[in-house]
């Protein structure tokens, strides 16, 4: 006996399964370059807003130290201040502080890559 024809498997061809993979292909050809760039965008944000927050705890210890002295800070004193009165968490970065005259050079060094750095300048509001 030959079976009805009208009886029909029901599942995917190949041709199917074939068109879905190429578009799921084209769709991670563009969206995997696109995430890595906003990882790196994120890093390099989150960077700089580690120099901002350096510069407000210079900021900080500026006048912390003119209110305690009645006198300017020179750039070496608030240096000195800022490395020791740190506050900031350093789990995701280093800060570095260097007196310079009157103002302070600050470095902020990535800790996961070395590489990723930024520094900044802050100037004495009496210049």
């Amino acid at each position: 006996m030959k079976k009805d024809r009208t009886e029909r498997k029901s599942g995917f061809t190949l041709i199917e399964i074939i068109a879905v993979l190429v578009i799921l292909a084209v769709l991670a050809a563009v969206a995997i370059p696109r995430y890595i760039s906003l990882i790196d965008e994120a890093r390099e944000q989150a960077l700089q807003g580690a120099v901002a927050a350096a510069l407000s705890h210079v900021s900080m210890a500026y006048g912390r130290l003119c209110l305690q002295n009645d006198a300017e800070p020179t750039g070496a004193e608030l240096a000195t201040e800022c490395g020791t009165t740190n506050p900031m968490d350093e789990t995701d970065y280093t800060y570095t502080f260097a007196g310079n005259g009157n103002d302070v050079d600050i470095t902020v060094v990535d800790v996961d890559d070395a590489t990723a750095t930024a520094s900044a300048t802050w100037a004495s509001p009496a210049n």
